[in-house]
């Protein structure tokens, strides 16, 4: 059984990885670990043990005189690195979530509505909306996550929330506006798996689940590659 302080650390870090993950902090952000103490209503130590895990998950880092700070967004090599795995489980995911076709297809459906609207949104706005952008890949994200909420395998879920937390350092690649995303191919490419789902298509949706997962590999290796120069 969990000792109180295992719960209250187990907490802490968590509502530090949520505000990671929502960007709350820019990259090279340094985390106080007093502010967050008295943020989170704690004291510094639990704070401080979520932050020693939370750098092993590669989300901050820490640097000698500055403390813990916000990890920089993904090089184009750990993209690379972070798309093959991404093929491997999701392909692996949807071949499995197949299975329950109808279910799939429902929730698939759902999401590539919600992504869509949220991208007419962006389009629409004058100005970036970074809270916007969040939402947005929120949206992107829920597309694949139907893949393993159909899977029916635990371990491939657990596989999976550990590569959305790289997913959010490749997504701040693109957080430099509404203009930089790449919302027009990633629906045209979910809008494709959708399609052949649809025809219950299982090697042409899984063709068109890999085709996507390459075009994100170069594109977002793309924005990685320009920010580097």
């Amino acid at each position: 059984m969990a000792s109180k302080r295992q719960v209250l650390r187990a907490d802490v870090q968590e509502g530090i990885q949520n505000r990671l993950v929502q960007g709350n902090w820019r990259p090279g952000s340094r985390l106080s670990i007093d502010g967050l103490a008295r943020e989170l209503e704690v004291s510094p130590t639990p704070v401080r043990e979520a932050l020693v895990a939370l750098e092993r998950s590669g989300l901050i880092e820490y640097k000698a005189l500055k403390g813990f700070v916000v990890a920089p967004p993904l090089s184009a090599e750990q993209i690379d690195e972070l798309i093959d795995a991404r093929l491997i489980l999701e392909t692996a995911a949807f071949t499995r979530a197949f299975h329950d076709w109808e279910a799939l297809l429902e929730d698939l459906r759902a999401a590539h509505a919600a992504h869509t609207a949220i991208a007419d949104r962006i389009a629409a706005a004058g100005e970036p909306d970074y809270s916007l952008l969040h939402e947005y890949f929120d949206a992107d994200a829920a597309f694949h996550e139907a893949l393993f909420t159909h899977a029916g395998n635990h371990y491939l879920g657990s596989m999976r929330e550990v590569l959305n937390t790289h997913g959010h350092r490749m997504r701040q690649t693109w957080s430099e506006g509404p203009e930089q995303i790449d919302a027009a191919e990633a629906i045209t490419e979910h809008e494709a798996i959708l399609a052949r789902v649809a025809e219950h298509n299982h090697d042409g949706a899984l063709d068109a689940l890999r085709r996507h997962l390459e075009g994100v590999r170069e594109r977002s290796g793309a924005m990685a590659d320009a920010a580097d120069d």
